[in-house]
């Protein structure tokens, strides 16, 4: 159990990490700064590219525990800006930065032992 539960820490550290890059990214943007911006929209995508893998890692109890986060739209976005890039909407990326990360990071938040 304490294997499972060190690794899990560590997977959320590690999107902790990644959720810190997307807000780098796009400090002081608007919504219409970041729609028009490619090289940060190209920068966010791989960002959560990163972060629909990592979610993949966690354990399952991990994964019960935290049922309240959406895991499968996590991974469906990650697969869409993967293998279909070209037809993600930005302003849908923008309300997920604005409106979901917070949730998220707070969970990771809560899940990282010292």
């Amino acid at each position: 159990m304490v294997d499972r539960s060190r690794r899990d820490s560590a997977i959320a550290k590690k999107i902790l990490k990644e959720i810190d890059d997307i807000r780098n990214f796009t400090i002081g943007m608007s919504v219409s700064d970041f729609c028009s911006d490619e090289k940060s929209q190209k920068a966010v995508a791989v960002t959560l590219i990163n972060i629909g893998e990592l979610s993949k890692a966690f354990t399952a109890d991990f994964i019960e525990r935290h049922k309240d986060i959406p895991w499968k739209d996590i991974q469906a976005t990650r697969n869409i800006a993967a293998h279909k890039y070209e037809s993600i909407d930005m302003q849908i990326i923008w309300e997920t930065i604005v409106n979901d990360l917070p949730s998220l990071q707070k969970v990771m938040e809560d899940s990282v032992t010292i």
